[in-house]
Order: C-alpha cells, then structure tokens, then sequence
C-alpha cells in the first residue's frame, strides 16, 4: 500500500498541492513569504557547516505553538549531545521562534518533493526526526524510511471528531503515513486507545507520554517577574483582572461588564492585552471605552509612569503577557469567539480562576480546565457578568476555582523525562 500512494501522492496529489499553493500565494503574503523563504534553505544549511561526526535530529513543528512544546524536549537532548535543527511549515513559525533557543539551527522544511526532501535530508544527515504534534509529509517520511532514519511523532493528538478519517481513500494514506512512524507519543489514554486501533497492522508503536506543553508552561513561570512589567505599587491590594490576547469578540462582552461591575465599588484593576496590539488597534479601544463607559479610565502600558488612578491600562507591546497573568486574580483568554483559543495554560499555572470561549476549537486544553473546574465558559455577557461577580464577592467559590489548577498541571510533569530517556535507551 505504501508504494501505491507513494505514486498516487507524486502524480495526483502533490501537483495539485503544489498549484493550490501558488495560486493561494497571489492573495495571501504569509505564502508568499514561505515561497521566498524556502528558496534559502540549501545556502543556511551550507552555511551552516555542520559536524559530520555530531548527531543530529530534525525537530519539525508547523508553527510557532508546536515549537515551544518541543522546547523541553529539545534543551534535554541538547544536554545529551545532540545538535538540533528546527524546521517549520509556517513563516510565523519560523520568524517568531528566532529568539528562542538561539544555538537551535531554524530552517523551514522543504516543499515537499522527492528530490527536495532527498537532498534536505541528505545534506543533514540526521540520526533521528521528531515531529511535534501533527503536519505529516509523505515523501518525508517516505524517504526518512528509506534511509533507516528513526521517526517520532511527540505530543500526538488523535482528533475524534475529525470527520476526515470516515472517508476511506484519506483514511487509508493517513494510516499509510503514520505506519512510516517508528514511535508516537501520545497525550491521553484516549489518544493511546484510538492510536492503537487505528493502527493496528502496523509497526508503529504507541506509547502513552503526556504533553509537553504543559512542562513548557510550567518552567516558562519559574522565571516571571512581575515587577520587570509593572510597578507592583499600582497593582497593590487590587484584584488584578487580566484579558490575554483579546479579539474585538471578546472585548464586546467584557468591557460592557467590567464597566458595571465597577458601579459597585469593586476594587478591580483591569489589565487588557490586545491580540495584535497595533496603534490603530489601541487606539480604537480607547475611543471606544471614552464613547462609551463612563466607569472606565484607561492608560497604556508605555505610558505608565504617569498613572493617575486609572482602572484600565492597555498593553500595547507584546512579550508581556505572562508576567501579568502572574499577578492577576482572575484571568481572561480571548480568541474563542471567532479566531480560535490562546494558551488557557498560561494564566491556570498560576492558580487562578480561568475564563474563556470555546466556539473556535483548536486545542483540548480548555475542555481539560473545564473538567479540573478552574476553567469557566462564557458564552453570553449575563453570564460572563454574574461569574465575575461570584468569583469578585464569593471567597469560597474563588478559592476552589483556583485551587483546581493544581490538578491540571499535576498528572503531566515529567513528560519531557519519559519522552527523553524511552527516544535515548
């Protein structure tokens, strides 16, 4: 079966991925740019100028997310000897992962033809590829297999409601892809269940792990200072409410109801960060707060040196998120109303009630917090009002909320650790 789609893949379908892309590249610039990145991948990795006698592994992520989920992973390797080369599907990946791990080598993976991944992986050379997630190429792993190349996929996730696997010709290249798989690391006993009968026939072992992405989280936290974003003096004794990577979805609900929560005297300080915190955003929201609350007085971040006694302040650089979610009481994580949710795991490792909407699914993580019960949905401003009212005036309900955090983070330490030691021995 792996040679009939190998060929089906190379006449059918990789010409029409290849067309699709180009043509896609006319409208959109984030293709555009990855058609004009990948025209240097050959020069970096000359450059380059690599060790033959040092083992390698290529840590493939689609995207930014993917990357920082493999970070554990990767800084326990590294302490093995192992020198790593990152490559990325997107261009936001790849642009924004620069400043992480430094002395990781970047690239982005090759379109993928055979003789492109030929001459990529051969240039490499790598002992092992370790895929975080998903973004599965069938002439990579193709010609990985070929090579005797061991392959990894961390973090597996198996998508039940992916209607996708129902359909018999995409089920059946899906399972051949993943038969290339050496090892999968899943998250869940779920995930191993679903893996195991889906695979079954094949060699592809599946082992139960966990996932890195909360480790990240988790050390990520050790090093937040609060005070190197804003003067903890201006944030004393406030019950600090911070809304993380806000859509104009998710600031039509809140604002409406921080401004009546506020009629009662609430000693709340909201901290509001934007997704994309562009002037014409920030400016559009203080317009809007001027327009229309009265109960709001707003100050950006960048000028904070002259605070006055407002109760909103506006984050209009990025980079700062954490640190703030480290001192709030009560967090908020936009992007579920229309674009898909941000990372809810930032705010719970710190052990406070967590608000969210999951319209847009895109990860398991809020169906988790929900489950451990320090995650709570919104899905109208009622309602998003009277949670913020329990959670501000109902000290027991708060401090069970919060205290429920511990339980999502506790079960997924030491996942790197197992992933790590099961790769090695």
């Amino acid at each position: 079966m792996t040679t009939f789609w190998f060929i089906v893949y190379n006449i059918v379908f990789l010409p029409l991925i290849w067309t699709g892309f180009k043509f896609l590249s006319l409208f959109n610039p984030k293709i555009r740019e990855g058609f004009k990145g990948r025209k240097n991948i050959f020069r970096d990795i000359e450059n380059w100028k690599l060790d033959p006698s040092t083992k390698k592994i290529i840590f493939h992520s689609s995207s930014l997310g993917e990357f920082q989920q493999a970070i554990p992973i990767i800084e326990e390797l590294q302490k093995k000897g192992y020198e790593i080369i990152a490559t990325f599907f997107s261009p936001s990946g790849y642009k924004n992962s620069k400043n992480l791990l430094p002395h990781v080598k970047k690239t982005y993976i090759p379109f993928d033809s055979y003789s492109n991944v030929k001459k990529f992986i051969n240039a490499i050379n790598p002992e092992m590829i370790i895929l975080m997630r998903y973004d599965l190429w069938f002439n990579f792993l193709y010609y990985a297999k070929k090579k005797n190349i061991k392959v990894v996929i961390a973090n597996a996730r198996y998508d039940e409601k992916d209607k996708y696997w129902k359909l018999n010709f995409v089920k059946s290249i899906k399972k051949t892809m993943y038969g290339m798989v050496d090892k999968m690391f899943v998250i869940d006993e779920s995930d191993y269940q679903n893996y195991v009968k889906m695979m079954k026939g094949y060699d592809t072992k599946v082992i139960k792990a966990g996932d890195s992405k909360f480790e990240r989280v988790y050390e990520a936290s050790k090093s937040i200072k609060v005070e190197n974003v804003i003067n903890p003096e201006i944030i004393k004794n406030k019950k600090v409410f911070v809304i993380g990577s806000s859509w104009k979805d998710d600031e039509e609900i809140i604002l409406p109801v921080i401004n009546k929560l506020l009629e009662y005297g609430e000693n709340l300080m909201t901290v509001l960060v934007p997704h994309e915190p562009k002037e014409t955003k920030i400016l559009a929201i203080e317009n809007n707060i001027k327009s229309n609350y009265e109960n709001l007085k707003s100050i950006r971040l960048s000028r904070i040196e002259n605070y006055s006694g407002e109760n909103l302040v506006i984050v209009d650089s990025i980079g700062k998120l954490m640190s703030l979610y480290s001192a709030a009481y009560i967090a908020y994580v936009g992007g579920g109303f229309k674009t898909g949710l941000h990372n809810v795991l930032e705010p719970a490792i710190f052990n406070i009630p967590v608000l969210f909407a999951n319209e847009v699914k895109n990860s398991d993580e809020d169906e988790i917090l929900i489950e451990k019960g320090c995650g709570i949905l919104v899905s109208t401003r009622d309602r998003f009002y009277r949670d913020m009212r329990k959670l501000l005036t109902d000290k027991e309900y708060y401090q069970k909320a919060g205290d429920s955090c511990k339980l999502v983070f506790s079960d997924t330490l030491g996942t790197t650790k197992k992933i790590v030691e099961n790769l090695i021995n």
